[in-house]
């Protein structure tokens, strides 16, 4: 079991410096530190993981995102499917961001 988390974690973070790549130079898309979400909230936003408050250093990499820009551009098919979005949702919250109830983000639709 541990192992299957080990390869999600893995392509998770694999899809999302791929991401990084595809942008370019700058890893900071939409208010997002791409690689710093991938290195450092990783574990809070995987499916399969509990619900938990992020560390700081996730919060830093989240901190000043916009929401409608990251949910369009780096939350392709490929990665939603790596992620609890209720957990994303949570995260993003307790990271200071605004969610509110009824945005959309790729299939998503925030319910609460």
């Amino acid at each position: 079991m541990a192992k299957t988390g080990v390869v999600l974690g893995a392509a998770l973070l694999l899809l999302l410096l791929l991401a990084i790549t595809a942008l370019g130079a700058d890893a900071r898309t939409c208010g997002v530190d791409v690689q710093g979400v991938a290195e450092e909230c990783k574990d809070y936003v995987k499916k399969g993981s509990k619900q938990r408050d992020p560390s700081p250093q996730c919060c830093t990499a989240i901190g000043g995102a916009d929401i409608g820009c990251a949910c369009k551009k780096l939350l392709t098919p490929d990665v939603q499917s790596l992620l609890d979005m209720n957990n994303v949702v949570y995260v993003g919250r307790k990271c200071g961001l605004s969610i509110p109830k009824g945005t959309k983000c790729g299939d998503f639709i925030v319910n609460n």
